[in-house]
């Protein structure tokens, strides 16, 4: 009978516990990563009783403020993960041998994102122009820089259920086709990690992330530079490599996905380098200037830091959206910023995209920037806006927008007619 006494005794004070630690939290659990908002306490309403959102509210508020629930949902993600390869977190695909991926770059390696040629022939048509008047014009040397995708690396690690999809055509290859066969200048890094993917001593993409690793991104940084300056005829600083340390701790953002998978312990992962480099610069020829217009690829360049040894200056423009470094503090937005001032006081502007952006690599910055600078009457965009303008209800429509939004009424003519003119080709 002690036995029995003891055990319930042991089991009523795991029961009790976690009210416990909900209310004292004598010990500390480490948050979540990511986003999760905890449902607030809801106010007792006879009109809510009634119709039970009031017990449904209040059933997700205890949930959510229960104690050691971080714990609980990394016990669980775990148990999940090792004994089923799920993982519970968005867009993330556990592969063969625990090779991590996004759903995306499956979906992109097997092209079911293709947008179709005439949407990819359209935006290279204007990035010609751009690519040409500009550096005509302006001396700015403009090209598209493509970043592996994990997906083309190693799709032998996707998951057999994947195999299933219809491979159709690849936005990716035939974005770089074209270029060539057009002239726009496109620094494409699939076929070179696919042949150093074997050789090199460490991982390029690694096991726990979808980005290149640091080790790559600096192979791949050198190869750019190296390009650039062939191609423009800048003088550009060279990066010299002094050593590379190992670890078997991922850093910066060498495990990205494993971090929003929220488990017990880190996913399994390799060795990884870790490049120590110094810049060689010429102290005669001033440093250059550029602008990246880029995604998530580009912090593999700016956490080692390759952009602020290389650039006199640091500016990337998120999916064309928002600014760094400055967002870093706070927001600022690309609506912001004078399109053609920040433009001209460049030497490089830089599309950074994996998989060409499925055709359109910057985000929207190919659309801007042929508004900007085609002011012949044959510029769909403007034609577009004239449209809008020569409408009075329509016109009214767009005034409101750019109230409620405090956004330029220039900017939301702009915005809208290049949603349109991209509805109007995917359409064709």
């Amino acid at each position: 009978m002690r036995v029995k006494r003891y055990l319930l005794g042991f089991m009523l004070v795991l029961l009790a516990f976690p009210a416990v630690q909900k209310t004292f939290a004598p010990i500390r659990s480490k948050p979540l990563s990511g986003v999760f908002p905890s449902t607030p306490k809801p106010a007792l309403s006879l009109a809510s009783w009634m119709n039970g959102s009031f017990q449904e509210q209040f059933r997700k508020h205890i949930e959510d403020s229960v104690g050691f629930r971080p714990d609980f949902v990394r016990l669980y993600n775990q148990l999940d993960f090792s004994l089923f390869s799920l993982a519970h977190a968005e867009r993330v695909v556990v592969g063969k041998n625990d090779e991590l991926f996004a759903t995306e770059y499956i979906i992109g390696y097997f092209g079911q994102n293709f947008p179709g040629r005439r949407f990819i022939d359209e935006k290279l048509r204007m990035l010609k122009f751009i690519q040409d008047y500009l550096w005509k014009e302006e001396g700015i040397f403009v090209a598209v820089v493509i970043p592996p995708d994990k997906g083309s690396l190693y799709p032998e690690y996707i998951p057999d259920r994947y195999m299933k999809m219809q491979r159709h055509e690849i936005g990716r290859e035939y974005f770089t086709k074209r270029a060539g066969e057009t002239g726009v200048n496109v620094l494409d890094f699939n076929p070179y990690f696919s042949a150093m993917r074997d050789v090199a001593p460490y991982r390029m993409i690694p096991v726990t992330g979808v980005h290149w690793s640091d080790y790559g991104a600096f192979l791949a940084a050198d190869s750019a530079l190296r390009y650039l300056e062939k191609n423009s005829g800048f003088r550009m600083p060279k990066l010299v490599l002094d050593s590379v340390e190992t670890s078997l701790e991922p850093r910066h953002k060498d495990d990205d996905i494993n971090q929003t998978m929220n488990l017990a312990w880190d996913a399994p992962h390799v060795k990884l380098g870790y490049p120590c480099f110094h810049v060689e610069h010429d102290t005669s020829v001033p440093k250059p200037s550029a602008l990246f217009v880029a995604d998530s690829f580009i912090w593999g360049w700016w956490d080692q830091p390759v952009i602020q040894s290389v650039f006199r200056n640091q500016e990337i423009w998120y999916y064309d959206k928002e600014v760094f470094p400055e967002t870093f503090t706070k927001l600022k937005s690309t609506s912001e910023i004078n399109l053609r001032e920040a433009i001209e006081r460049q030497d490089f502007v830089i599309l950074l995209q994996v998989g060409a952006g499925t055709g359109d690599p910057g985000a929207g910055i190919i659309d801007r920037l042929y508004a900007e600078y085609d002011t012949s009457g044959n510029n769909a965009i403007r034609r577009i806006e004239r449209k809008i303008m020569s409408d009075p209800a329509w016109l009214a429509l767009e005034e409101k927008k750019a109230l409620e939004n405090n956004i330029p009424l220039a900017s939301v003519l702009r915005m809208d007619a290049i949603s349109l003119f991209n509805a109007e080709i995917r359409k064709k």
